[in-house]
């Protein structure tokens, strides 16, 4: 299993890093279809017929791939309204999992269909935004944060876990396990701020702009809302009776699996710097 993951995570690496190699657009490209994906996933857990789901995810990822592939950049009045409407939505899915940690909760199949359409192009176009203000790096250094959380949280947990977090929705996550993901975030944030310039990592940027105090506040709040983001996710897939959103990465599950926690944070992470 362990193999698996490892090979699977090797190959989306090396297609990651083809696509930045290529440029920009490319990349936004390729991660279009990973969103739509994602979109394919989700539909299908509300019970959508694959038809349908498959046919809708593909029209976004088509879509996503040409608006890419033409130089588009969101931005404007209408793209901040959109962007701090779904950073609302998923701070009150934070609010949610955290108050029903401990007797779970589920969502309607045609709500669940609306938040999946409003919430997965916000994300793919939060990634699109920061590739274009910042070029990879800051980009990257959004993904770094989502990486750090899940992957402190998962070896904290394993190692001092004792107090479950939200056994009605995610049984084998710890409290233990956060509290790593926040010191892990906040260590890298302070390396980040000590030794890379300030204008290409997305937490120094954070901190320079609201000052030390409110940026560390911004951070915990975005990891916060990362692991809600995975949680969101949990309790759909309870809801639908499955384990992996999807088999199409093996040792992995699904894209959306690998990128739940992303549809959360992006958002999230350009409202904040596009706003404070």
């Amino acid at each position: 299993m362990l193999l698996t993951r490892v090979v699977t995570a090797a190959v989306l690496l090396l297609l990651l890093l083809g696509a930045l190699w290529l440029g920009d657009a490319p990349f936004c490209a390729v991660m279009a279809a990973a969103f739509g994906l994602v979109v394919r996933e989700w539909l299908q857990m509300t019970k959508l017929s694959p038809l349908v789901s498959w046919t809708v995810g593909i029209l976004l990822a088509l879509l996503g791939a040409g608006l890419a592939l033409s130089g588009f950049w969101p931005q404007g009045p209408v793209f901040l309204g959109y962007i701090l409407a779904v950073t609302a939505i998923w701070m009150a899915i934070l609010g949610v999992t955290f108050v029903a940690r401990e007797r779970g909760f589920m969502v309607a199949d045609a709500t669940s269909r609306l938040l999946c359409i409003a919430l997965v192009p916000a994300a793919w176009l939060s990634l699109v935004w920061l590739m274009y203000a910042g070029r990879w790096p800051l980009m990257l250094s959004v993904f770094m944060l989502v990486w750090l959380a899940d992957a402190c949280a998962y070896f904290a947990g394993r190692m001092f876990g004792r107090r479950k977090m939200a056994p009605a929705i995610s049984p084998k996550k710890t409290w233990e396990g956060a509290l790593g993901a926040f010191v892990c975030v906040l260590a890298a944030a302070f390396a980040a701020w000590q030794w890379l310039p300030h204008d290409m990592v997305f937490s120094s940027m954070i901190i320079n702009r609201a000052g030390f105090g409110a940026g560390i506040i911004t951070l915990v709040l975005l990891t916060a809302v990362s692991i809600s983001g995975d949680l969101f996710e949990s309790a759909l897939k309870r809801h639908a009776g499955i384990k992996d959103s999807s088999n199409m990465l093996p040792g992995h599950g699904g894209f959306y699996d690998r990128l739940d926690a992303a549809l959360a944070v992006f958002p999230c992470a350009v409202a904040a710097l596009l706003v404070i």
